[in-house]
């Protein structure tokens, strides 16, 4: 039911960013989502691959620092209110949004989102019971 996240620590200097990103199009890795944030030393980009297991264990050969998280992914409808809508359902269930991000489905007219929570199972369960729509690593891939 779960999305993998890698998590790629970047020194904050000019140019490493530029390594990465070349390094991941070297290896003819399609990234799906990202996000980058930053620290005074260092960025930690998070990406959404189609084959996370593959990509990790090539960053990790060519001395990339990488971890894998295991997030929710969540779609909706491109339309306005719908985050809303969704972190109402979570808000109002008690459940803390660590961080989350946004991205455009291919082909659809719907946006997808990832959230980072403490519970997974518990948000999963919760935003089902809202009628609200779960999209897993293979739904992922399929798009």
């Amino acid at each position: 039911m779960y999305i993998h996240q890698i998590s790629v620590f970047v020194e904050n200097k000019p140019g490493k960013l530029t390594e990465l990103t070349d390094f991941i199009a070297k290896n003819n890795i399609n990234l799906r989502a990202l996000e980058v944030v930053d620290a005074s030393d260092y960025g930690i980009m998070r990406i959404i691959v189609d084959d996370p297991f593959t990509t990790v264990n090539t960053l990790q050969e060519n001395n990339w620092v990488c971890n894998l998280t295991h997030v929710v992914g969540v779609e909706f409808p491109d339309e306005p209110g719908s985050m809303a809508k969704t972190m109402q359902i979570i808000s109002d269930a008690g459940i803390n949004v660590e961080y989350c991000y946004a991205f455009f489905a291919k082909g659809t007219n719907n946006a997808l989102m990832i959230l980072k929570v403490g519970d997974n199972k518990k948000v999963v369960n919760v935003l089902q019971q809202n009628g609200i729509k779960i999209i897993n690593q293979e739904d992922l891939e399929n798009l």
